[in-house]
């Protein structure tokens, strides 16, 4: 996936969960970094955060931290093993008005700031389709939209591209397939799905990649560890 002419902030999203959308943008994180690119991940997910749990590290701060005003968004930067940073979301919390609460509290405008100290940041966006999503995909400058042969996948990767466009009129969106069971099945995948954007959204969805299904991926999640891409 070639990444080196996008601008610096670019949100991973999934209308269903489930489909690798935090492991891709992981991935990505980790061989940019090897290339010697500052990245910062932005977990997203408030509720349900797992960037940190997937890669084994355990922050002293986190954006709940940030959202109770005892720390300041830099404060929570954390360096991974990988050599890229993330700012770490928190699993468990109350259910909040998560995009309400970030722009209450001016948090998107301080990630802006904190962003031009790094090369790209990436946003790790909750599966679904509520306002946290749809705002986060917004505030990106594109969104990689993850899928999988799986029609409710294929259905909810669509919902989002309807309703960025529909609601906000935003069209950031470029599609990756992911575990996909062979070349043939990733192609009718994307061409199932551009088709219906063309179609009832008279719009055109970029395809970046499609990704082949990895018999390694299930371990090497269970084990904390970022596979290769």
């Amino acid at each position: 996936m070639t990444l080196s002419n996008f601008p610096p902030f670019i949100a991973f999203a999934s209308g269903k969960g489930g489909v690798g959308k935090t492991s891709l943008c992981l991935n990505v994180s980790s061989v940019l970094a090897a290339k010697g690119k500052k990245v910062l991940v932005f977990d997203g997910d408030f509720g349900l955060g797992n960037v940190d749990v997937q890669l084994g590290v355990t922050p002293s701060m986190d954006l709940s931290h940030v959202i109770a005003g005892t720390a300041e968004l830099k404060d929570v930067i954390t360096e991974t093993p990988q050599g890229f940073y993330i700012i770490p979301g928190r699993s468990g919390a109350e259910n909040l008005p998560f995009m309400n609460v970030l722009e209450q509290k001016g948090l998107l405008e301080s990630l802006k700031k904190i962003a031009a100290d790094f090369d790209v940041v990436f946003l790790d966006v909750p599966a679904g389709l509520d306002e946290t999503v749809l705002g986060l995909c917004r505030f990106a400058d594109k969104t990689v939209l993850v899928t999988t042969p799986d029609p409710s996948s294929v259905t909810d990767s669509y919902a989002i591209v309807k309703l960025l466009h529909q609601r906000y009129d935003v069209a950031n969106c470029h599609l990756v397939i992911n575990q996909a069971g062979s070349v043939v099945e990733g192609k009718q995948t994307a061409v199932k799905i551009k088709t219906a954007v063309k179609n009832f959204l008279k719009m055109e969805l970029p395809a970046l990649e499609q990704i082949p299904y990895d018999r390694n991926y299930a371990a090497a999640v269970k084990m904390q560890q970022v596979t290769s891409i």
